[in-house]
């Protein structure tokens, strides 16, 4: 091989362990009571004590669209995987503006965005869901 060669396999190389993947990103960090906005497959752990929260998706979105009328405001529930104390994940299906206890603490969902619209499908994708954990009195 010529010394251009080299310089060619070499400069690749460096560019493939540039661009390689290094799984799944580490989960932030929040304090109990803090408001924290994920999209789906992002983890959140609250604490001390700690509490691991990942949002899965979106099971169900039959809220009314903002721009209609209904005779219904609907719901929206997603599904998050919760791990407490280091234990095994449990999924969980919570209805916006509601919770779960999990031991000592309660994990609700705030809210969910976007809104729906009468003219437009929401991917998966752009869902995002404010959660808040808190110590139960």
């Amino acid at each position: 091989m010529t010394r251009h060669h080299y310089l060619v396999a070499l400069l690749l190389a460096v560019a493939l362990v540039g661009c390689r993947s290094t799984g799944d990103p580490a989960p932030r960090q929040a304090a109990l009571d803090q408001e924290v906005l994920l999209a789906p497959g992002e983890r959140v752990v609250f604490g001390p004590p700690q509490l691991d929260v990942q949002f899965v998706r979106v099971s169900e979105d039959s809220r009314c669209p903002s721009d209609v009328t209904c005779v219904w405001a609907g719901q929206v529930k997603v599904q998050l995987s919760i791990r407490g104390n280091a234990g095994e994940a449990e999924q969980h299906e919570i209805t916006a503006g509601e919770g779960a206890t999990i031991g000592e603490l309660r994990v609700a969902v705030v809210q969910v965005q976007p809104e729906r619209i009468s003219t437009r499908e929401i991917s998966p994708g752009e869902y995002r869901v404010t959660l808040q954990v808190e110590r139960l009195k």
